[in-house]
C-alpha cells in the first residue's frame, strides 16, 4: 500500500491528529496527516487531498518533499510544511477525534518510531 504523510509545523510545535476510537486503523493513535494514495493518483497531488479531507487546510504551494520510506510491505511518502504566521483553523473529519501542536521533544508515546524520526529530521533543519 503507498501512504503520503504531511508533518505540518507550526514554529517548533508538530500538528498531529489523533484517531478516532471507531477508526478501524490504529484507533486513538496520534499521527500526523496521512492518508492512502489512490491507484494513478501522484503522491504530491495526494498529500493534498489528504490534508484538505482530514483536517482542511487549505495548502498547495508551501509542502515539501522529505523523502520515501518504505515500512514493512508500504510505502511511505513524506512531506512537509512549515507555517510561522497565525494558528490555522482546523476542522477534522470523521477519521480523527482530536489534534494538538506537539513540541518536537516532547512527541506522544503512541506516535509511532517512523514518524517520530522523521518529525525530529525536521527540527535539525
Amino acid at each position: 500500500m503507498n501512504y503520503c504523510v504531511h508533518i505540518f509545523l507550526f514554529g517548533k510545535k508538530v500538528l498531529l491528529l489523533k484517531r478516532s476510537k471507531s477508526n478501524v486503523f490504529f484507533p486513538l493513535i496520534w499521527t500526523p496527516i496521512i492518508g492512502k494514495i489512490k491507484d494513478k493518483e501522484a503522491p504530491n497531488k495526494a498529500v493534498i487531498r489528504e490534508t484538505i479531507e482530514e483536517t482542511s487546510l487549505k495548502v498547495k504551494e508551501n509542502i515539501s518533499f522529505l523523502g520515501l520510506e518504505k515500512y514493512k510491505n508500504d510505502n511511505y511518502w513524506f512531506y512537509y510544511s512549515i507555517n510561522d504566521d497565525c494558528l490555522p483553523n482546523i476542522e477534522l473529519n470523521h477519521e480523527n477525534e482530536d489534534f494538538d501542536f506537539f513540541d518536537i521533544n516532547n512527541l506522544p508515546k503512541n506516535l509511532w518510531e517512523l514518524f517520530k524520526d522523521k518529525i525530529r529530521t525536521l527540527s535539525y533543519q
